[in-house]
């Protein structure tokens, strides 16, 4: 056996590693100030518009949450599959959501208890066929494109869009005084009510584009390695660094299946690694390349074998 200072060459390495962030940071540290986490009614009152484009989308069925598959809805043919394999799919859907109802309409019946215009609107939307519905909310997404924002007021285009001003004017509202997530965050188990709260449906809201716009400002998206980055003076995952390298590559980056792909890829080297042990061939990688004879070269000097009971011998010995 070898004696070995172990708490010398802990220091040794975390001394060495802090110099290497430094450094680094230095060049390439998150630019400006701590960035709190982005909220609903932040961006309801920054960007109105967005935020009315994003509440409609689920309103009218468009987004993309709501064909997005499991775990939120039975839309498995959009699921992430490579072939047959459909990790998704195994698990089915684990979260059921209807974006329309859990998004939108729940916050609604909540903010009609207290306006009651938003009440009579609410009363007539749901009065009318699906089909006059679904015509008020298309118009009303199409004016959104030619809407003008003027003092934080949206100014819509003249068109038959029937009550829906009036419940997207009530959810901008609503959202402005920092209450939409609060009413997005509810417990559905009444057994656990009131000491489990579901953080999940608000911070869908803002996913897609409002996320993906703020990601990008910051360079975190997955293509600028934004799972290793950190809004903030503080150092990022960097230990993801060997997940998030597999959004760097054009082929799988852009692929519809990138998470999925860069999944398996990482947990095949994690199991890979795993099982260095059993597998002759890799537990021969460190005979092939010998750095541990540089890493301990002292040791392999006075026993080239490795044997300390074959030391070499000395001149006199000789």
């Amino acid at each position: 056996m070898k004696p070995y200072d172990m708490v010398r060459e802990g220091l040794m390495v975390m001394a060495g590693i802090l110099a290497v962030v430094v450094f680094l940071a230095a060049f390439w540290g998150f630019p400006g100030q701590n960035y709190w986490p982005l909220t609903i009614k932040e961006v309801a009152n920054k960007a109105p518009l967005a935020f009315l484009k994003r509440t409609v989308s689920y309103f009218d069925g468009t987004s993309s949450l709501q064909t997005y598959g499991p775990p939120f809805t039975d839309n498995y043919a959009n699921a992430q599959h490579i072939g047959a394999l459909c990790l998704a799919c195994w698990s089915g859907v684990t979260f059921p959501l209807n974006a329309k109802v859990d998004l939108v309409m729940q916050p609604l019946h909540q903010i009609a208890q207290l306006n009651s215009a938003v009440a009579t609107a609410l009363e007539a939307y749901q009065k009318a066929s699906p089909k006059q519905q679904m015509a008020w909310d298309t118009s009303y997404t199409a004016a959104l494109h030619k809407t003008k924002v003027q003092n934080g007021r949206l100014i819509l285009p003249t068109g038959d869009y029937g009550p829906v001003p009036v419940l997207m004017d009530g959810m901008l509202k609503f959202a402005r005084a920092g209450l939409l997530e609060a009413a997005l965050t509810y417990n559905t188990n009444p057994k656990l009510a009131p000491y489990e709260t579901d953080y999940t449906r608000a911070l869908l809201y803002l996913g897609g584009n409002i996320m993906g716009t703020v990601a990008t400002h910051f360079h975190e998206q997955g293509y600028q390695w934004g799972m290793t980055h950190m809004a903030g003076p503080w150092p990022g995952a960097w230990w993801l660094w060997s997940y998030s390298f597999w959004y760097q590559l054009g082929p799988i980056a852009n692929s519809p299946n990138a998470d999925l792909i860069a999944f398996l890829i990482f947990a095949g080297l994690l199991l890979l690694g795993i099982t260095v042990p059993f597998n002759p061939l890799l537990r021969r990688i460190p005979y092939l390349i010998p750095v541990y004879r540089i890493i301990w070269r002292d040791w392999y000097a006075r026993y080239p074998s490795g044997d300390p009971s074959h030391p070499v011998r000395s001149t006199a010995e000789r």
